[in-house]
Protein backbone atom coordinates (compact mmCIF):
# COMPACT_ATOMS: atom_id res chain seq x y z
CA UNK A 1 0.00 0.00 0.00
CA UNK A 2 2.85 2.69 1.19
CA UNK A 3 2.55 5.67 3.15
CA UNK A 4 0.88 8.45 1.54
CA UNK A 5 1.09 12.02 2.34
CA UNK A 6 -0.87 15.03 1.25
CA UNK A 7 -1.61 18.21 0.58
CA UNK A 8 -5.81 18.89 0.55
CA UNK A 9 -8.39 21.69 0.88
CA UNK A 10 -11.73 20.22 1.85
CA UNK A 11 -11.94 16.59 -0.27
CA UNK A 12 -9.35 17.85 -3.43
CA UNK A 13 -6.21 17.02 -3.22
CA UNK A 14 -3.52 19.20 -4.92
CA UNK A 15 -0.50 17.36 -4.08
CA UNK A 16 0.82 13.93 -2.94
CA UNK A 17 3.27 11.77 -2.54
CA UNK A 18 4.24 8.64 -1.95
CA UNK A 19 6.90 7.02 0.55
CA UNK A 20 8.53 10.44 0.99
CA UNK A 21 7.99 14.09 1.83
CA UNK A 22 7.50 15.24 -1.49
CA UNK A 23 7.02 18.70 -2.20
CA UNK A 24 8.11 20.97 1.26
CA UNK A 25 4.66 22.68 2.02
CA UNK A 26 6.04 23.47 5.49
CA UNK A 27 5.92 27.69 4.45
CA UNK A 28 2.02 27.22 3.85
CA UNK A 29 1.97 26.84 7.76
CA UNK A 30 3.11 27.95 11.39
CA UNK A 31 4.05 26.11 14.75
CA UNK A 32 0.39 26.76 15.87
CA UNK A 33 -1.15 25.06 12.68
CA UNK A 34 -1.07 21.62 13.64
CA UNK A 35 -4.37 19.99 14.44
CA UNK A 36 -6.41 16.61 13.69
CA UNK A 37 -8.06 16.07 10.86
CA UNK A 38 -10.42 13.52 9.27
CA UNK A 39 -8.35 10.68 7.25
CA UNK A 40 -10.32 9.17 4.39
CA UNK A 41 -9.40 5.37 3.75
CA UNK A 42 -10.63 2.42 1.93
CA UNK A 43 -10.88 -1.15 4.12
CA UNK A 44 -10.48 -4.63 3.28
CA UNK A 45 -14.82 -4.71 2.79
CA UNK A 46 -14.55 -2.07 0.32
CA UNK A 47 -16.05 0.65 2.81
CA UNK A 48 -14.80 4.16 3.22
CA UNK A 49 -13.22 4.74 6.67
CA UNK A 50 -12.42 8.10 8.34
CA UNK A 51 -10.36 8.71 11.41
CA UNK A 52 -8.45 11.60 12.76
CA UNK A 53 -5.01 12.08 12.79
CA UNK A 54 -2.74 14.79 12.81
CA UNK A 55 -1.74 17.02 10.03
CA UNK A 56 -1.20 21.03 9.44
CA UNK A 57 -4.39 22.87 9.29
CA UNK A 58 -5.10 26.43 8.65
CA UNK A 59 -7.96 28.51 6.89
CA UNK A 60 -6.90 28.77 3.02
CA UNK A 61 -8.06 32.70 3.12
CA UNK A 62 -4.69 32.57 5.79
CA UNK A 63 -3.00 29.97 3.61
CA UNK A 64 -3.42 32.33 0.31
CA UNK A 65 -1.98 35.97 2.02
CA UNK A 66 1.45 33.38 2.78
CA UNK A 67 0.87 32.32 -0.71
CA UNK A 68 0.99 35.45 -2.41
CA UNK A 69 4.40 36.50 -0.03
CA UNK A 70 5.71 33.57 -1.59
CA UNK A 71 5.60 35.09 -5.03
CA UNK A 72 2.31 32.97 -6.18
CA UNK A 73 0.08 35.86 -7.37
CA UNK A 74 -2.44 35.32 -10.28
CA UNK A 75 -0.01 37.36 -12.86
CA UNK A 76 2.63 34.89 -12.21
CA UNK A 77 0.06 31.98 -12.05
CA UNK A 78 -1.06 32.88 -15.28
CA UNK A 79 3.10 33.18 -16.46
CA UNK A 80 3.81 29.67 -15.20
CA UNK A 81 1.13 27.92 -16.70
CA UNK A 82 1.49 29.68 -20.66
CA UNK A 83 4.88 28.91 -20.00
CA UNK A 84 4.28 25.15 -19.34
CA UNK A 85 1.83 24.95 -21.96
CA UNK A 86 4.49 26.30 -24.70
CA UNK A 87 7.00 23.67 -23.32
CA UNK A 88 4.58 20.95 -24.82
CA UNK A 89 4.22 23.37 -27.97
CA UNK A 90 -0.01 24.03 -27.55
CA UNK A 91 -0.53 27.32 -29.63
CA UNK A 92 -0.44 30.53 -27.17
CA UNK A 93 -4.21 31.07 -28.03
CA UNK A 94 -5.39 27.87 -27.20
CA UNK A 95 -3.05 28.07 -23.85
CA UNK A 96 -5.10 31.34 -22.81
CA UNK A 97 -8.28 29.95 -23.20
CA UNK A 98 -7.03 26.72 -21.42
CA UNK A 99 -6.17 28.88 -18.96
CA UNK A 100 -9.65 30.60 -18.71
CA UNK A 101 -11.12 27.32 -18.38
CA UNK A 102 -9.10 25.83 -15.72
CA UNK A 103 -9.59 29.50 -13.68
CA UNK A 104 -13.00 29.10 -14.46
CA UNK A 105 -12.97 25.26 -12.52
CA UNK A 106 -11.01 26.16 -9.81
CA UNK A 107 -13.81 29.37 -8.91
CA UNK A 108 -16.37 27.03 -9.18
CA UNK A 109 -15.85 23.59 -7.45
CA UNK A 110 -17.02 23.04 -4.60
CA UNK A 111 -14.47 21.37 -2.91
CA UNK A 112 -16.09 19.77 0.00
CA UNK A 113 -18.81 17.57 -2.04
CA UNK A 114 -15.72 15.92 -4.49
CA UNK A 115 -15.37 12.18 -4.41
CA UNK A 116 -12.51 12.04 -0.99
CA UNK A 117 -11.14 8.63 -2.56
CA UNK A 118 -8.72 8.47 -4.92
CA UNK A 119 -5.98 5.73 -6.16
CA UNK A 120 -2.62 5.67 -4.54
CA UNK A 121 -0.11 4.99 -8.06
CA UNK A 122 -0.09 7.36 -11.09
CA UNK A 123 2.09 7.49 -13.82
CA UNK A 124 3.50 10.89 -14.04
CA UNK A 125 1.37 13.51 -15.64
CA UNK A 126 -1.60 11.14 -14.84
CA UNK A 127 -2.77 12.01 -11.85
CA UNK A 128 -5.02 15.42 -12.81
CA UNK A 129 -5.57 13.57 -15.56
CA UNK A 130 -7.42 10.36 -13.92
CA UNK A 131 -8.42 12.12 -10.54
CA UNK A 132 -8.83 15.84 -11.20
CA UNK A 133 -10.12 16.51 -14.45
CA UNK A 134 -13.58 15.22 -13.63
CA UNK A 135 -13.48 16.26 -10.40
CA UNK A 136 -13.15 19.79 -11.91
CA UNK A 137 -15.58 19.20 -14.58
CA UNK A 138 -12.74 20.41 -16.87
CA UNK A 139 -13.52 18.64 -20.03
CA UNK A 140 -17.62 19.54 -19.85
CA UNK A 141 -16.30 23.32 -19.29
CA UNK A 142 -14.30 23.06 -22.69
CA UNK A 143 -16.36 21.80 -24.51
CA UNK A 144 -18.26 24.77 -24.42
CA UNK A 145 -15.74 26.64 -25.48
CA UNK A 146 -13.95 26.91 -29.52
CA UNK A 147 -10.50 25.15 -28.04
CA UNK A 148 -8.79 21.63 -28.98
CA UNK A 149 -8.23 19.64 -25.85
CA UNK A 150 -4.83 18.46 -24.85
CA UNK A 151 -5.72 16.32 -22.09
CA UNK A 152 -1.99 14.69 -21.49
CA UNK A 153 -0.11 17.81 -22.24
CA UNK A 154 -2.50 19.70 -19.73
CA UNK A 155 -2.18 17.02 -17.08
CA UNK A 156 1.26 17.04 -17.23
CA UNK A 157 1.40 20.92 -17.20
CA UNK A 158 -0.83 20.68 -14.49
CA UNK A 159 1.08 17.92 -12.11
CA UNK A 160 4.62 20.41 -13.00
CA UNK A 161 2.70 23.63 -11.30
CA UNK A 162 3.52 24.55 -8.41
CA UNK A 163 0.94 23.72 -5.55
CA UNK A 164 1.16 27.18 -4.50
CA UNK A 165 -0.70 28.25 -8.00
CA UNK A 166 -3.35 26.06 -7.78
CA UNK A 167 -4.37 27.08 -3.97
CA UNK A 168 -4.13 30.45 -5.32
CA UNK A 169 -6.38 30.20 -7.84
CA UNK A 170 -9.00 28.39 -5.46
CA UNK A 171 -9.01 31.00 -3.24
CA UNK A 172 -11.27 33.03 -6.43
CA UNK A 173 -14.16 30.95 -5.19
CA UNK A 174 -15.07 33.07 -1.92
CA UNK A 175 -16.80 30.18 -0.41
CA UNK A 176 -13.27 28.14 -0.24
CA UNK A 177 -11.70 30.86 1.78
CA UNK A 178 -12.92 29.47 5.18
CA UNK A 179 -12.33 25.46 4.06
CA UNK A 180 -8.92 24.61 5.99
CA UNK A 181 -5.88 23.69 4.15
CA UNK A 182 -4.43 20.34 5.57
CA UNK A 183 -0.46 19.24 4.29
CA UNK A 184 -1.44 15.33 6.05
CA UNK A 185 1.61 13.84 6.86
CA UNK A 186 0.73 11.68 9.90
CA UNK A 187 0.70 8.11 8.06
CA UNK A 188 4.11 9.44 6.45
CA UNK A 189 5.36 10.05 9.69
CA UNK A 190 4.09 6.79 11.36
CA UNK A 191 5.65 4.70 8.59
CA UNK A 192 9.06 6.17 9.30
CA UNK A 193 9.54 7.74 6.15
CA UNK A 194 9.84 11.20 7.72
CA UNK A 195 10.91 12.43 10.67
CA UNK A 196 8.87 15.34 12.29
CA UNK A 197 11.83 18.30 12.52
CA UNK A 198 11.74 17.58 8.23
CA UNK A 199 7.75 18.89 8.82
CA UNK A 200 8.32 21.91 10.58
CA UNK A 201 10.89 24.13 9.23
CA UNK A 202 10.73 27.88 10.19
CA UNK A 203 10.45 30.00 7.17
CA UNK A 204 13.39 30.43 5.17
CA UNK A 205 15.37 34.02 5.62
CA UNK A 206 15.26 34.18 1.88
CA UNK A 207 11.72 34.28 1.85
CA UNK A 208 10.92 36.98 3.93
CA UNK A 209 11.44 41.04 4.48
CA UNK A 210 13.81 43.02 6.34
CA UNK A 211 11.48 46.20 7.16
CA UNK A 212 13.60 49.25 7.31
CA UNK A 213 12.33 52.54 9.31
CA UNK A 214 12.98 55.59 10.30
CA UNK A 215 13.70 54.69 13.98
CA UNK A 216 13.19 51.78 16.41
CA UNK A 217 9.66 53.45 17.54
CA UNK A 218 8.23 53.17 13.86
CA UNK A 219 10.21 49.36 14.29
CA UNK A 220 8.37 48.69 17.40
CA UNK A 221 4.78 49.88 16.34
CA UNK A 222 4.94 48.14 12.86
CA UNK A 223 5.88 44.79 14.57
CA UNK A 224 3.23 44.92 17.10
CA UNK A 225 0.84 45.87 14.69
CA UNK A 226 1.56 42.73 12.79
CA UNK A 227 1.44 40.11 15.34
CA UNK A 228 -2.18 42.13 16.38
CA UNK A 229 -3.62 41.92 13.00
CA UNK A 230 -1.60 40.07 11.11
CA UNK A 231 -0.49 36.86 12.70
CA UNK A 232 -0.94 34.40 10.22
CA UNK A 233 1.62 35.78 8.17
CA UNK A 234 3.76 37.89 10.72
CA UNK A 235 6.87 35.63 10.87
CA UNK A 236 7.29 36.98 6.71
CA UNK A 237 8.69 40.22 8.11
CA UNK A 238 11.63 40.64 10.14
CA UNK A 239 13.31 44.01 11.66
CA UNK A 240 16.51 45.21 12.98
CA UNK A 241 17.70 44.31 15.80
CA UNK A 242 17.61 47.00 18.38
CA UNK A 243 19.33 45.64 21.43
CA UNK A 244 22.41 47.41 21.00
CA UNK A 245 20.39 50.58 19.62
CA UNK A 246 19.11 51.25 16.31
CA UNK A 247 21.82 51.94 13.88
CA UNK A 248 20.35 54.53 11.15
CA UNK A 249 17.79 56.86 13.26
CA UNK A 250 16.23 59.46 11.19
CA UNK A 251 15.41 59.80 7.45
CA UNK A 252 19.18 60.80 6.17
CA UNK A 253 20.83 57.64 7.36
CA UNK A 254 18.59 55.33 6.21
CA UNK A 255 19.16 56.93 2.86
CA UNK A 256 22.72 56.66 3.17
CA UNK A 257 21.75 53.26 4.70
CA UNK A 258 19.97 51.85 1.49
CA UNK A 259 22.00 53.40 -1.12
CA UNK A 260 24.77 50.95 0.64
CA UNK A 261 22.77 47.87 -0.16
CA UNK A 262 21.52 48.82 -3.21
CA UNK A 263 25.73 48.35 -3.84
CA UNK A 264 26.73 45.83 -2.10
CA UNK A 265 24.15 43.38 -3.99
CA UNK A 266 22.48 42.05 -0.79
CA UNK A 267 20.49 39.00 -1.61
CA UNK A 268 18.19 39.97 1.03
CA UNK A 269 14.15 40.99 0.21
CA UNK A 270 14.27 44.37 1.79
CA UNK A 271 11.31 47.19 2.19
CA UNK A 272 12.18 51.09 3.29
CA UNK A 273 9.66 52.41 4.83
CA UNK A 274 9.32 56.22 5.27
CA UNK A 275 7.51 58.57 7.30
CA UNK A 276 4.68 60.50 5.84
CA UNK A 277 5.75 63.88 6.43
CA UNK A 278 8.08 66.41 4.76
CA UNK A 279 11.09 64.84 5.59
CA UNK A 280 9.90 61.49 4.98
CA UNK A 281 8.68 62.32 1.77
CA UNK A 282 11.71 64.35 0.52
CA UNK A 283 13.96 61.28 1.23
CA UNK A 284 11.78 58.56 -0.17
CA UNK A 285 11.65 60.60 -3.39
CA UNK A 286 15.82 60.61 -3.07
CA UNK A 287 15.78 56.69 -2.70
CA UNK A 288 13.64 56.05 -5.65
CA UNK A 289 16.00 58.07 -7.71
CA UNK A 290 18.33 55.29 -6.85
CA UNK A 291 19.61 52.76 -9.30
CA UNK A 292 17.75 49.69 -6.38
CA UNK A 293 17.90 45.92 -7.05
CA UNK A 294 14.68 44.41 -7.77
CA UNK A 295 15.05 43.36 -4.26
CA UNK A 296 15.14 46.51 -2.46
CA UNK A 297 11.92 48.80 -2.53
CA UNK A 298 10.93 52.05 -0.62
CA UNK A 299 7.36 53.35 0.00
CA UNK A 300 6.16 56.25 2.18
CA UNK A 301 3.24 55.81 4.72
CA UNK A 302 0.01 56.21 2.67
CA UNK A 303 -2.03 58.96 2.87
CA UNK A 304 -5.64 59.00 5.40
CA UNK A 305 -8.49 60.85 4.69
CA UNK A 306 -8.87 61.35 8.05
CA UNK A 307 -5.01 63.00 8.38
CA UNK A 308 -6.18 65.98 5.79
CA UNK A 309 -7.94 68.09 9.17
CA UNK A 310 -5.98 67.43 12.44
CA UNK A 311 -5.43 69.63 14.50
CA UNK A 312 -2.00 71.98 14.33
CA UNK A 313 -0.22 74.50 16.16
CA UNK A 314 2.63 76.81 14.82
CA UNK A 315 3.44 80.45 13.78
CA UNK A 316 0.01 81.57 12.24
CA UNK A 317 -1.87 80.07 15.54
CA UNK A 318 -4.48 76.84 15.78
CA UNK A 319 -5.70 75.20 12.94
CA UNK A 320 -7.33 72.19 11.15
CA UNK A 321 -4.63 71.03 8.52
CA UNK A 322 -3.61 68.61 5.90
CA UNK A 323 -1.00 66.47 7.59
CA UNK A 324 -0.34 64.38 4.82
CA UNK A 325 2.70 64.86 3.46
CA UNK A 326 3.96 67.36 6.16
CA UNK A 327 3.55 65.48 9.52
CA UNK A 328 2.16 62.17 9.46
CA UNK A 329 4.73 60.16 11.24
CA UNK A 330 3.49 56.29 12.24
CA UNK A 331 2.26 57.59 15.63
CA UNK A 332 -0.59 59.53 13.43
CA UNK A 333 -1.51 56.10 12.01
CA UNK A 334 -2.42 54.86 15.47
CA UNK A 335 -5.86 55.34 17.25
CA UNK A 336 -5.44 58.66 19.16
CA UNK A 337 -8.67 58.90 20.68
CA UNK A 338 -8.31 55.64 22.49
CA UNK A 339 -8.23 56.31 26.10
CA UNK A 340 -7.61 59.19 25.91
CA UNK A 341 -9.81 62.86 26.16
CA UNK A 342 -7.04 64.81 24.85
CA UNK A 343 -7.12 66.35 21.36
CA UNK A 344 -4.12 65.09 19.65
CA UNK A 345 -2.12 67.94 18.41
CA UNK A 346 0.50 68.33 15.69
CA UNK A 347 3.29 70.85 16.68
CA UNK A 348 5.27 72.89 13.28
CA UNK A 349 9.02 72.68 13.47
CA UNK A 350 11.22 73.72 10.72
CA UNK A 351 10.58 74.14 7.06
CA UNK A 352 11.96 72.19 4.31
CA UNK A 353 12.95 74.45 1.09
CA UNK A 354 13.21 71.81 -0.99
CA UNK A 355 9.69 70.94 -0.58
CA UNK A 356 8.14 73.97 -0.23
CA UNK A 357 6.43 73.20 3.04
CA UNK A 358 6.61 72.66 6.90
CA UNK A 359 7.51 70.19 8.98
CA UNK A 360 5.28 68.71 11.63
CA UNK A 361 5.48 66.63 14.71
CA UNK A 362 2.93 65.08 17.09
CA UNK A 363 3.15 66.39 20.25
CA UNK A 364 3.29 63.31 23.09
CA UNK A 365 3.74 60.49 20.56
CA UNK A 366 5.52 58.69 23.01
CA UNK A 367 2.56 58.59 25.02
CA UNK A 368 0.23 57.44 21.94
CA UNK A 369 3.10 54.70 21.17
CA UNK A 370 3.11 53.34 25.28
CA UNK A 371 -0.69 52.74 24.76
CA UNK A 372 -0.67 50.74 21.80
CA UNK A 373 2.51 48.81 22.75
CA UNK A 374 0.10 47.45 26.02
CA UNK A 375 -2.44 46.23 23.54
CA UNK A 376 -2.35 42.45 23.95
CA UNK A 377 -5.03 41.84 21.56
CA UNK A 378 -7.16 43.45 18.58
CA UNK A 379 -9.01 45.48 21.35
CA UNK A 380 -12.71 45.66 19.23
CA UNK A 381 -13.04 49.16 20.64
CA UNK A 382 -9.37 50.41 19.37
CA UNK A 383 -9.49 52.19 15.81
CA UNK A 384 -6.64 49.83 13.78
CA UNK A 385 -8.13 51.28 10.31
CA UNK A 386 -4.88 53.85 10.00
CA UNK A 387 -2.46 50.86 10.87
CA UNK A 388 -4.46 48.76 8.31
CA UNK A 389 -4.05 51.18 5.75
CA UNK A 390 -0.27 50.64 6.41
CA UNK A 391 0.11 47.01 6.68
CA UNK A 392 -1.95 46.54 2.92
CA UNK A 393 1.03 48.98 1.42
CA UNK A 394 3.64 47.00 2.93
CA UNK A 395 2.28 43.73 2.38
CA UNK A 396 1.45 44.85 -1.15
CA UNK A 397 4.61 45.91 -2.27
CA UNK A 398 6.35 42.85 -0.45
CA UNK A 399 4.36 40.70 -2.94
CA UNK A 400 5.30 42.75 -5.44
CA UNK A 401 8.39 41.94 -4.58
CA UNK A 402 8.22 38.27 -4.59
CA UNK A 403 6.10 37.92 -7.95
CA UNK A 404 8.58 39.60 -9.56
CA UNK A 405 11.37 37.20 -8.09
CA UNK A 406 8.53 34.42 -8.63
CA UNK A 407 8.21 35.14 -12.45
CA UNK A 408 11.95 35.15 -13.45
CA UNK A 409 12.04 31.86 -11.81
CA UNK A 410 13.45 29.05 -14.45
CA UNK A 411 10.11 26.83 -14.34
CA UNK A 412 10.68 23.09 -13.65
CA UNK A 413 10.63 20.60 -17.03
CA UNK A 414 8.13 17.69 -16.95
Amino acid sequence: MGSIITLRLGNLEIDWAKNWRGTDHSELFQSGDLANVPYHYVDDDGELVSELKEAYAKPLREVVARVELLGFTLDTARHHFMEHMALVDVPKEDSEIIFEILVEALRSVDVGSVSDVYDEDHDLGRFFEREIFERLKLKAIAATRDVEWYPQMLSEAFEALDPNVILRLLALNRKNLDLQVAWCFADLLEGGWTAREDLARALPRSNRFLIVTEGSSDAKILAHALKLLRPAIADFFYFVDMEEGYPFTGTGNVLNFTRGLSKIGILNNVLVVYDNDAEGTARHKDTLALPLPHNIRTIRLPDLARLRTFQTVGPSGTRKSNINGKAASIECYLDLRWNSKQEPIVQWTSYNRGLGRYQGELIQKENYTKRFLRLRVADPGYDFSGLNAVLESIVAECISIASAQRAGEPIPRV
